[in-house]
This record gives structure tokens, C-alpha cells and sequence, in this order.
């Protein structure tokens, strides 16, 4: 007589492995997506400028400047944008540029087109290389800020707006 043939034994539950697959899939996918989302922005700031959208308002860093109407552009200027930002309590930015024009002369500028505008000169500090302006417009509820310094024989010029 043959002896009888063991039973086989019972099949291993692999539900330890099927967890860390799922888990360790994910942590992948994840990491796809932070590297493909930090592809996607180091190809919009390699192009010069970022901009975000959403139903609260934008935000835009660097790029050309898309001034308002209600400040001054400064003649023969290439406005960069620093930042612009606008959502439903208004609009802000700052841009920059710079010009061979001594800083005397663009605060000059400024202040007579602000004045002009009907703009009020809140302050005007001076010092031996810059000068700062603020302006406000309170009909319109405008503020424009303008700083104009000399570096390495130009004169870089910072413009900062608001309105409400």
C-alpha cells in the first residue's frame, strides 16, 4: 500500500506585497507629477515671464510690461515686469527699467506728468545717487511710487502702482 500523498499546503495570501505595490505606485505617481510640473514651470520662466489665473484674480511675474493708462511711461523705455497682480479690490504692479538719463531728470518726468495728472506729490526723498516720489491720485484712488537710482553709470528706475 501507497502511503497517502500529504495535502498540499495552503497558498500564502500576498496582501502585504499588493499593498506596497499600490503604495510604492503612488509615491511614483506623484513623483511624475512634481517633475512634470517643475518642467512645466522652468519652461514658462525660461520664456521670460509666469502668469496664474484663477477666478479671484492673476498674477504675472515678469515679462513685458502691460502698463495702465493712468501711469506715465517714461520715453524710449522698455518696461520689464517685476510683478502685476489684479483681482477684484484692484490692480498692483512694479516694472522696472533702465535708461542713460540721469535720475534727476526721471523723477523730473514723473513728477511733472503725475502733477499734471492731478496727481498730489505725497513725498520726495533725495539722496546723492536716487530719488523716490510718491504720488496719489485720491478721485481715482491711485498711488504710483517711483524710484530712480544710479547704478554702474545708468540709472535703474523702479515704478510701483496700485489702485483700489
Amino acid at each position: 500500500m501507497t502511503p497517502p500523498v500529504p495535502p498540499m499546503p495552503a497558498k500564502k495570501s500576498n496582501v502585504l506585497l499588493w499593498i506596497l505595490i499600490g503604495v510604492g505606485g503612488f509615491f511614483a505617481l506623484i513623483l511624475v507629477l512634481v517633475v512634470a510640473g517643475g518642467l512645466f514651470l522652468a519652461h514658462k520662466v525660461k520664456q521670460g515671464n509666469f502668469e496664474m489665473k484663477s477666478a479671484d484674480g492673476s498674477v504675472q511675474i515678469g515679462g513685458a510690461a502691460k502698463l495702465p493708462a493712468w501711469v506715465p511711461d517714461y520715453p524710449g523705455s522698455n518696461p520689464q515686469n517685476s510683478f502685476t497682480a489684479q483681482s477684484k479690490d484692484g490692480r498692483k504692479g512694479t516694472f522696472t527699467y533702465k535708461t542713460k538719463d540721469a535720475a534727476d531728470h526721471v523723477a523730473k518726468y514723473y513728477r511733472d506728468q503725475l502733477e499734471g495728472s492731478g496727481y498730489k506729490i505725497v513725498s520726495v526723498l533725495n539722496s546723492k545717487s536716487s530719488q523716490v516720489i510718491t504720488a496719489q491720485d485720491s478721485v481715482n484712488l491711485h498711488t504710483i511710487v517711483v524710484v530712480a537710482a544710479l547704478e554702474d553709470n545708468a540709472t535703474t528706475v523702479s515704478v510701483t502702482y496700485s489702485s483700489k
